[in-house]
């Protein structure tokens, strides 16, 4: 009886770990600032002959350009990233809540992934020294036997934002596994 009770244990435990391990491994989020440094310029008016002296902010971090590529690809998966950036200043908190995946249709051997960067508005004032937040995300993709050509499409949307009710297409990308290397 107690040699039944440490197995049933030790399966659970075994099978509590597994769990966990997974999710250990899965896609993270991974959402940076860009940041800014503050530039002092003299700019002289001709007309009067005085010289202005005003305070802009020049971006120090580099702001990563949407788009969407791969990582690497074999017969059954394709491993890619999703890249991009938000703007956020002044009186105007935006923060990238998530990247939603919406599959597709498909036609034929095409099949269209819809990724959706969640951006979600929120009341305060933002940092002086931050213009906005770059975003990364890597995803695996399980290739179905039919499908030759995928087309990735990543979109902004601002889920509490009334005005901006359509999603923005950001990037996309084709790829097209028809030519073996």
């Amino acid at each position: 009886m107690i040699k039944d009770k440490r197995v049933k244990h030790f399966v659970i435990l075994t099978s509590l770990f597994a769990v966990l391990s997974c999710k250990g491994n899965a896609q993270k989020l991974q959402v940076t600032a860009i940041y800014t440094e503050p530039k002092r310029v003299i700019k002289e008016i001709s007309e009067a002959g005085v010289a202005h002296a005003y305070t802009t902010h020049k971006e120090i971090t580099e702001r990563l350009d949407p788009k969407v590529f791969m990582l690497s690809k074999n017969a059954e998966t394709l491993k890619f990233r999703i890249q991009g950036n938000i703007s956020s200043d002044g009186h105007t908190i935006n923060q990238v809540r998530k990247i939603r995946f919406e599959k597709g249709e498909q036609n034929g051997n095409t099949i269209t992934l819809r990724y959706y960067t969640e951006v979600k508005r929120i009341p305060g004032k933002e940092s002086a020294n931050v213009r906005g937040y770059n975003y990364t995300k890597d995803e695996v993709y399980r290739i179905p036997a039919d499908v030759k050509i995928i087309k990735i499409e990543l979109y902004e949307e601002h889920i509490n934002d009334l005005s901006d009710t359509k999603p923005k297409l950001t990037a996309q990308q084709i790829f097209n596994f028809f030519a073996k290397i």
